[in-house]
């Protein structure tokens, strides 16, 4: 390997970090009905409230995170009482529906 195709090879290594970035922290197209249903059907509303910002726990209606960020909370929450969901019981599919109803719902304050 000539010094010449070395900076080749770290350009194109860069590019393919940063495509692998991207391309790993965005959502999936989700659906904010299916992600309703989930939310209802495991509970969430019981802490989180029927609308996101109505329960005892932290207001995620409009939620204001990134996908990656809101993926991460669930696979690993730091809260004591709010149960982890590896893969294997959310799948990233449902992580997005989750996402775009959460991201779909209108705070009480504008409601």
């Amino acid at each position: 390997m000539s010094l010449f195709s070395l900076p080749r090879i770290v350009i194109s290594g860069q590019f393919f970090l940063l495509l692998l970035f991207f391309c790993g922290c965005s959502a999936p197209p989700g659906n904010p009905l299916d992600g309703k249903k989930w939310f209802m059907m495991n509970n969430c509303s019981a802490c989180h409230g029927i609308h996101g910002d109505d329960g005892r726990a932290v207001h995620i209606a409009d939620l204001n995170m990134s996908f990656g960020s809101f993926v991460r909370k669930l696979r690993t929450t730091d809260a004591p009482i709010m149960p982890y969901f590896p893969e294997s019981k959310v799948s990233k599919q449902d992580a997005a529906d989750i996402y775009a109803y959460l991201k779909s719902i209108t705070p009480e304050v504008n409601r």
